[in-house]
């Protein structure tokens, strides 16, 4: 939305479905203005790629992706009970900050920035500690210092 607000595209589909067959840009779903024979709704426990990003033919591109669960919202309320999706983030690997800067994001794009860092951390680490990977730990704490 940000970009069309600047009269911007990114001219690709958003995200595709995962790992029936292990193809690149594989179904049964996608999120694309581009529709495909056979492409069916998102579902509850379908997981699809989340891929915003930003090209400038010749000059530059940034693009983040992650893998993202389909399932039920609980919203406080359910507008004629036709029921609502949200996506869960299930790579969990931080998002570089290098290249942000933290004055041109909104309060809310810095909360779920710093959240989804939070949940990294929050299970991350664990893993890392119990296998003895301190070195590791020491990045992966580094990488999701709070921004802003």
């Amino acid at each position: 939305m940000h970009l069309w607000s600047a009269g911007l595209e990114y001219k690709h589909g958003t995200g595709h479905g995962v790992g029936s067959f292990l193809n690149v840009h594989e179904g049964p779903c996608a999120i694309s203005p581009a529709h495909r024979l056979g492409e069916v709704a998102l579902e509850s426990g379908m997981i699809v790629t989340d891929e915003p990003g930003y090209y400038e033919d010749g000059k530059f591109g940034i693009r983040i992706e992650n893998c993202m669960l389909i399932k039920e919202a609980q919203p406080s309320y359910n507008f004629k009970d036709i029921g609502f999706l949200q996506m869960e983030p299930i790579t969990l690997v931080p998002i570089s900050t290098k290249m942000i800067d933290p004055s041109l994001l909104t309060d809310k794009e810095v909360e779920w920035l710093n959240s989804y860092h939070n949940r990294c951390r929050d299970i991350i680490s664990p893993l890392l500690q119990s296998a003895g990977k301190q070195q590791a730990l020491d990045w992966l704490l580094k990488e999701t210092e709070p921004l802003g």
